[in-house]
């Protein structure tokens, strides 16, 4: 299959090209958007706190994998596809707004929560007609839009308005549902399909950049965290510790996988390849969700470290339970793509969990070290003892 050639597209891109710049700057729009998320699961320190805050990082996922796609599909930077990225961006930002407002209590305005769920439906919309421009006179490829689009924007927008609408319970599990339901409708209808991935280094680019986005929060969250507190030599190691943390997960997550799973899909052709590369987004999404979960254990930690003498519950179960996240999200991403499953982050994100009720009982700081340590630890143990496949080896 061949790229959209139709003038109003855009570019068809080669299969080297790369993010350009306006997708760096839609891209910018999300570091926003991970702060707003990561302040609004640490808003009431709870498990529906979080649930919430994992909800709207799935709606806004969508709409970062879904455009990252598109641009994979045609340049950027030309014709049409320049004309959405700059709609997508002023979309997300009114997004990413209305964020702290989206679980309003008993009383409150509803308007954060119908923004978010409206403006969502606005850019699903914008996103499917800048994509039927793309396709050009490909029409296997337009049909595919059609029914990926048709089938998933229905039940999706359903179940933001209403549960904007409803509030409370019932709109965390409409939205909560809303995010599975794409996920479910994009894969089935996607499946042997006629989606199109032309530049596997530009995929590989997209990701790994959200993936430094996400890092960037949790050195955002240690910052906050230490206006929160007052300056102290507990403070600063406390800092550095987190640094370490954010190190550890950087180096585990970029040391090898991102060249080795660029040479391998790339080693693939037609639908093969797009399965293996929807995967791979899928997984990012608990990548990414890892990271800013910790990142909240980060900044709730070094806000407290010099007040608290434990850690607590909320933040020993957001470091633990993002790292975990973390280690499995990515250790399945080597696996779908190199088929080799690293059975040492399974078992290392076996361990935080089970140092879970452990670090709530112990100062912050030492569950910063411990965890730091177990991220640190593990990437170094891979590096050296484990068999790690070399991307000019594949």
């Amino acid at each position: 299959m061949t790229a959209p050639v139709d003038a109003r597209a855009g570019t068809p891109p080669s299969g080297d090209h790369r993010a350009t710049p306006l997708e760096l700057f839609f891209d910018l729009v999300y570091v926003f958007a991970f702060t707003q998320v990561t302040h609004l699961m640490a808003a009431e320190a709870s498990v529906t706190s979080v649930l919430g805050g994992v909800a709207v990082l799935g709606v806004l996922w969508w709409s970062w994998a879904s455009h990252a796609w598109l641009a994979n599909q045609s340049t950027a930077d030309h014709g049409v596809v320049r004309v959405g990225i700059i709609l997508a961006i002023v979309m997300v930002l009114a997004l990413s707004i209305a964020i702290p407002e989206v679980y309003p209590r008993p009383g409150e305005s509803r308007f954060g929560a119908l923004l978010f769920a409206v403006g969502f439906v606005a850019l699903s919309l914008a996103y499917t007609g800048v994509n039927i421009v793309v396709a050009g006179r490909d029409l296997p490829l337009r049909r595919q839009v059609l029914r990926t689009m048709g089938i998933t924007i229905v039940p999706v927008s359903a179940a933001l308005i209403a549960g904007a609408v409803l509030g409370g319970t019932a709109q965390l599990t409409l939205w909560s549902a809303a995010v599975v339901i794409e996920g479910i409708t994009v894969y089935l209808t996607s499946r042997n399909g006629e989606w199109q991935l032309p530049s596997v280094g530009h995929y590989a680019e997209r990701h790994g950049l959200v993936v430094i986005l996400a890092l960037g929060e949790s050195i955002i969250s240690i910052g906050l965290g230490a206006t929160h507190a007052t300056l102290s030599p507990v403070v600063v190691v406390g800092s550095l510790l987190a640094a370490t943390l954010a190190l550890g997960m950087w180096w585990q997550y970029f040391d090898r996988l991102p060249a080795t799973a660029e040479r391998y899909i790339a080693a693939l052709t037609g639908t093969r390849r797009t399965a293996v590369a929807t995967a791979g987004t899928y997984l990012h999404f608990g990548i990414v969700a890892g990271i800013l979960l910790a990142s909240t254990g980060i900044g709730s930690a070094i806000e407290h470290i010099d007040v608290a003498s434990h850690a607590g519950a909320f933040t020993a179960t957001a470091l633990t339970g993002g790292v975990a996240l973390f280690f499995v999200s990515t250790a399945a991403y080597v696996w779908r793509t190199t088929h080799r499953l690293p059975r040492s982050s399974v078992v290392a994100a076996g361990l935080a969990l089970a140092l879970t009720p452990a670090m709530s009982l112990i100062p912050p700081l030492t569950a910063l070290g411990i965890i730091a340590l177990l991220t640190l630890g593990l990437t170094a143990y891979q590096r050296l003892c484990e068999h790690s496949p070399h991307p000019d080896d594949l």
